[in-house]
């Protein structure tokens, strides 16, 4: 009998207190994992776009907006046990998770839009199994969570971004050492993930119950024979290989833009991340650097885990969560972004940024008042908390009011970029802009989205966190640098003096099918 997501969450408060599920691949002396790959030391951007860790910039589905998001498993041989999260823009809150279990080189399939109530709702028709089961995602209408977003309000599920995690590799035989070595054994929940091959069935794997409402059990430490041990459930290290590709598509806009996720890789396996898809209270100690969920602002549940936090190269320890978030922010840190904008002959162009590191530096406590509601990583509650080398005070703070459309003042945390340089086709330059409907630039909410010449209706319909620029006469077109300093001196020989952003520019004429999508130009 197949046991839904409720089922599910009321089995794991039962069943009592849970573990922490992260079994190091960094604890061992040697590996043995098939894929000869040796415990990974080190996170860095893909040049591939083939990783462990991916991120989506973007998704929307304001207006007639729809976001269709492909995630591929490359690797022919394991399967892949893989997070997906779905955060929003303003404050990169939770607003949809599923695990997703591909089998070797599966490809999974999915569409965000929004229903008649406003809010988002996710819709595949794939037949890969994941938990929630598919078939209760569809009963449920595949719709996203309000109960963390600021006022509950539907509007807050319609834009932000994507992470996508390899939490564990599925081997079609069971492990026998803590190494990663594989035996004879087949194992059970590789061929419940399998795609049949032939038959009546072709093409769809069995993701039996029995093998499935396992997963509702916290997984233990190697051991030969306990039932909930990592490798007699089915696991072993990631080792990467996933890839992603995303569209934005508004036909009655006549407007289609994609791209690539941003991938980073370990240098070798990671830890071992695999969390029941449950509500069930987990502790988040040592296992985020969140700071509302490390403080209890916000109750975290096994769903929250893993996030980009989770120790996924070290062991689980004081300070590893932290490490963790500053080492892929590292990764991801750009001192400038650089992209063109054409607003010329019937075109305009939005550019987008994303920070999908930031929540673990600084986030916004919806319940306290004030200058309280911004929350740094040491968990104090000021204007005058401590911060990181990335996001502090000094480059940190919340919206005044009038400085984000539609947004109460004290609701969004805004970083304030460095200096703003414009360039036109024939070398005219410019250093100072008007910017509304703020009076300067700042990055607003997790994802931010900056207009060229545009007070009207954006071209990716943003309106959380929009600002517009304008950029002057004899600067219809051309390019645009904005630099992006951290907030102070990150330690560490050659470190990146930047923020972790991503995303693109994105351009069209209106009422024509016609643009296009560019990937900034980072400084790594």
């Amino acid at each position: 009998m197949r046991k839904n997501l409720l089922a599910l969450s009321i089995a794991a408060l039962v069943g009592g207190a849970a573990n922490a599920a992260v079994f190091e691949a960094t604890g061992n002396a040697t590996n043995a994992h098939p894929s000869g790959l040796a415990p990974a030391s080190a996170l860095t951007v893909s040049t591939t776009g083939v990783g462990h860790i991916l991120t989506v910039p973007y998704f929307t589905t304001q207006g007639t907006n729809k976001t269709l998001l492909n995630i591929v498993n490359t690797d022919t041989v394991n399967g892949k046990a893989v997070k997906l999260r779905f955060r929003g823009a303003t404050n990169s809150d939770d607003i949809f998770d599923i695990t997703i279990f591909l089998s070797p080189g599966d490809m999974w399939t999915a569409d965000v839009a929004a229903d008649a109530s406003g809010v988002s709702r996710l819709v595949t028709n794939d037949t890969s199994c994941t938990l929630p089961y598919k078939e209760d995602i569809k009963a449920l209408g595949g719709k996203f969570k309000t109960n963390r977003v600021i006022d509950g309000a539907a509007v807050q599920t319609r834009e932000g971004y994507i992470e996508i995690l390899n939490t564990a590799d599925i081997p079609a035989t069971l492990v026998t050492a803590v190494t990663g070595a594989v035996g004879t054994t087949a194992n059970p929940l590789f061929t419940a993930t399998k795609h049949a091959t032939s038959g009546a069935t072709a093409g769809t794997p069995t993701c039996a119950t029995a093998v499935l409402d396992l997963q509702e059990n916290d997984i233990q430490a190697f051991n030969a024979t306990a039932p909930n041990a990592w490798n007699v459930r089915g696991y072993n290290y990631p080792s990467g290989g996933l890839m992603a590709n995303w569209t934005v598509v508004n036909v009655a806009g006549f407007a289609s833009f994609s791209g690539t996720a941003t991938a980073v890789a370990a240098n070798g396996t990671a830890n071992i991340v695999v969390f029941p898809q449950t509500d069930a209270a987990q502790a988040a100690t040592n296992l985020t650097a969140d700071p509302l969920l490390v403080t209890g602002r916000v109750s975290s549940a096994m769903y929250d885990f893993p996030d980009l936090s989770t120790p996924y190269i070290a062991a689980v320890a004081a300070g590893a969560a932290a490490t963790q978030a500053d080492t892929l922010t590292q990764a991801l840190a750009t001192t400038s972004v650089t992209n063109e904008f054409l607003t010329g002959s019937g075109f305009s162009t939005d550019w987008v940024f994303s920070q999908p590191t930031r929540r673990y530096h600084v986030a916004v406590d919806y319940a306290a008042t004030g200058g309280n509601r911004l929350v740094f990583r040491d968990g104090t509650a000021t204007t005058s908390g401590t911060g990181t080398s990335y996001f502090a005070p000094s480059n940190t703070r919340l919206n005044v009011a009038g400085q984000i459309t539609g947004a109460a003042a004290n609701s969004v945390a805004c970083v304030t970029p460095g200096q703003l340089r414009a360039y036109n086709r024939e070398e005219l330059t410019r250093s100072t802009f008007v910017i509304s409907p703020a009076t300067a630039l700042n990055l607003c909410g997790e994802v931010s989205v900056l207009s060229f010449n545009n007070a009207g209706e954006s071209v990716m319909n943003g309106s959380l966190t929009r600002n517009n620029l304008e950029t002057g006469t004899g600067l219809v077109e051309g390019w645009f640098r904005v630099a992006t300093p951290s907030a102070g001196l990150v330690a560490g020989a050659g470190a990146v003096q930047g923020l972790p952003i991503i995303g693109y520019a994105a351009a069209k004429v209106t009422g024509v099918n016609l643009g296009g999508a560019w990937t900034h130009r980072t400084v790594r």
